[in-house]
Order: structure tokens, then sequence, then C-alpha cells
């Protein structure tokens, strides 16, 4: 098996330490959990029922939801950020996903790792899952000033997302149009609104609607407001966004918000540390003397630290931590290729993977799972551990376990390379 250091990209740290942080999560709708004990938001990352955050939910009864309209299970993949309701026996009750972004690439930073999308900078780490619908575009190196991107993520609100997953749409926004006449959307914290002029900014961009039309908005457009932008006309020659539409996403806090003892779990990025509280994507969390960190001896908890975190509503409406475990960084992630010999399981996604060089890597419940095979062979889309068998190429983030094995990150079966299908 090939074996390498894989440095993650680190411009994820300095965009959210720059771009201030006012806001929530990057996944799904929050309004249905008011009236649930517990709801849970994260990357999908894996099926055979719906995995978030390392737990698995039966979803026989639940109800899905994208962009607020009722959808089909069918219609999810891997790497959606989504938020999960429980029912009283732990089961889905719904499943909510809305993306960050389906918009125009406006750069592309190769040294960096980012990709700038309306205002919106886009990172790329190790987890993030990339599928195309553009034949032309098979990796995110492909991707070029004016390609067409839905990006779901990590989302600060105000012009970060560490993408948990990116697909190209379309290679411009005329070919996007053509069998998507709403047009593009964004969505963030409303800045720098100036009535007068009729604009205000998203991110990095400004956005023009002086011809749009305004919905949810009874007291108008004002600073500190969530809210989605629609555009058929995309970018003027100032690289302004000229907005079709804008409306108010949920109340107008891009926060999640509970019930008194509502219990929520959520993972994402840490972008500010204060004296008893981090903020997390945007959700401020405060942390007392009976919060339980896990992996505390990498030291305190900074600031680009992956993390997930268990915790509940108080009656002040905040939220309160009760454990927090932080993921392994990119930097310590070893990226594996080659081919499975046997695979030994205890659960649907639960199990022991052993390649023909005998290196052993084990899979959870936190491991992405995803299939990239495309010669021959239609990708599964509900893709899992009791898919792969003896003979599949794979590509694997893995950290190493310190005893001869590799827990997996993140797993890709792909299609063999063509130099080791003729090397046998």
């Amino acid at each position: 098996m090939d074996m390498k250091l894989r440095f993650g990209v680190v411009a994820i740290f300095s965009s959210f330490m720059t771009l201030s942080a006012c806001g929530g999560g990057g996944g799904g709708s929050s309004d249905a959990s008011a009236s649930n004990s517990r709801s849970t938001t994260g990357p999908i990352t894996a099926f055979g029922s719906v995995y978030v955050n390392g737990n698995r939910y039966v979803t026989d009864n639940a109800d899905v939801y994208i962009e607020d309209e009722l959808a089909d299970e069918s219609d999810l993949r891997v790497g959606m950020m989504v938020t999960v309701v429980e029912d009283s026996n732990g089961d889905a009750a719904s499943i909510s996903f809305d993306d960050d972004l389906e918009g125009i690439v406006t750069g592309v930073d190769t040294a960096a790792g980012t990709i700038d999308v309306m205002g919106q900078t886009v990172t790329a780490t190790n987890e993030t899952i990339f599928e195309s619908d553009v034949a032309s575009i098979t990796n995110p190196s492909q991707i070029q000033a004016g390609n067409i991107i839905e990006v779901s993520g990590y989302s600060s609100g105000t012009g970060a997302i560490s993408a948990t997953r990116i697909e190209v749409k379309a290679v411009d926004l005329a070919s996007y149009l053509s069998t998507n006449p709403e047009g593009i959307e964004v969505k963030g914290v409303v800045m720098g609104h100036s009535a007068s002029a009729s604009e205000f900014n998203l991110g990095s961009m400004t956005v023009d609607y002086s011809g749009a039309v305004l919905s949810d908005l009874p007291a108008g457009i004002d600073n500190g407001i969530y809210v989605e932008v629609k555009s058929t006309q995309g970018l003027d020659a100032a690289d302004r966004l000229i907005a079709a539409r804008v409306e108010r996403e949920g109340d107008g806090s891009i926060e999640h918000e509970g019930d008194e003892n509502e219990e929520y779990e959520f993972s994402g990025i840490i972008m500010a540390v204060g004296v008893d509280t981090i903020t997390v994507n945007s959700e401020v969390v405060t942390i007392t003397e009976d919060t339980e960190i896990e992996n505390d001896g990498q030291g305190p908890l900074a600031v680009g630290d992956e993390v997930e975190i268990e915790a509940y509503f108080d009656n002040n409406g905040d939220l309160i931590a009760t454990e927090i475990e932080r993921e392994e960084a990119d930097s310590s992630q070893l990226e594996l290729m080659g081919t499975i010999d046997t695979i030994t399981s205890t659960d649907i996604n639960i199990g022991t993977i052993t390649m023909v060089d005998g290196v052993v890597i084990l899979v959870n419940n936190d491991t992405l799972m995803h299939d990239s095979q495309d010669q021959g062979v239609m990708p599964d889309i509900r893709f899992n551990l009791s898919d792969l068998m003896s003979g599949d190429y794979i590509e694997v983030y893995a950290t190493d376990n310190g005893d001869g094995t590799y827990t997996a990150v993140k797993i890709e079966r792909d299609d063999m390379p063509a130099v080791a299908a003729t090397a046998g």
C-alpha cells in the first residue's frame, strides 16, 4: 500500500480568524427542533440509515427537507450538512438540509487551497467530498472562475466556509440557468447595509437589491439578519451580485435556537476562544467546570480546531457544553492507497479492513464513506462498509493508532489506477 503524510489545508484557520463571526452552523433548519428534546447538526458520513456525528439514525419514519421543501431520503448525499431531529426512540423524526451557497466561482487560489465563490472563501480539507455534474471537471484542481458550484460545510456566516461537500453544477451561469431558472443563491449575515444605495455585503461581496423582491422581511433589511439571496443576472461590471430575491432565513438568526434543556450535538471549527466560551462555526458555547474535554493532551482549545460538541440550552437560551471532543487535524492524517484483501465487520459501518500488503484499517461510525467509481459502473450513493469487497481499490485518510493499525477518517472507493492494474 502506498503511504504518505498528508498535510491538510490550513487556509481555513486564517480565513476564520480574519472574518468576524456572528452566527450558527452550516446545515439544516433549526426551527424544526423547537419542540423536541434532542437534535444534531453535522455532515452525513455514510448510509444504511443515515450517519451523522457518529450516530446511526433509523430513517423509516423521518421527514426529509431540502431547502425547506419536502424531499426523499434518496436525495441526500454524503458530505451534506444536515440537522437531524430525534424522536422519543432516538430515531430520526426529520432531516433537514440547506446548502450554504450555489454560485459563481470568482477566483481560485491554488497556493492557499481556497476557492472564492461570490464573497465566500471556501476551503477544502481531507474530508471534503467532491462530486461533479460536469464531465470535464473531475477533481477540485480543475475548478475555474465562472464555474457554478454548490457548497455545504462549516460556515461562519460572514464569508468563510470549511467545505464538507463541493459539487460542480455547471460550467457557467448560462448553462446553469438552462436547468435552474430560479437562479444561483448564497446565504449569509447582512453587513454594511446602505438603504440609500440598496446595497449590503455578504462576506466580501456587495449585493445590489434595488430590483429584488424582499420576502419575509417585515422590518426590511438590516445588519445582522441571516438571509438568502437569489440571482438570475449574476455579477455586474463592478462584480456586485444583482439580487432577484432576498429572503430571511428562518427567524433571521444563523444560530441554532432551542428550548430549555434541549440537547444539541454538532460539529464544526473553532473560530474564537474566550475566557469561558468558544465560538464554533458561529455558535457561542459556554464551557463550565463540568465540561468534559476529550483529547485534552493536545493543549488548550484553539482557533482552527475541529470539534464535536454535546451541549444543552439553559433557561437563558445559552448553549452549555457537556462534552467537547477535538478531532485529529488534517496535518496528522496519513493518506493510504491500495487493494483490499479481507473485510471483517461487526455492524453496517463498523469493522476491519486488511489490505493485500497487511496494513490494517479500522472503520467506525465516524468514518466518511464515499464511492467514486465511474469506469463501467455507477457509484453507489448509499455506500457503506458492507458494500466493499476483496479486490476493491480504496484511498483512505487515516490516523495512526501507534499499534500497527490505522483508524479511517475517510474511505473513498475508486477505480484501479492504470499503473496498478497493469502491474497486477
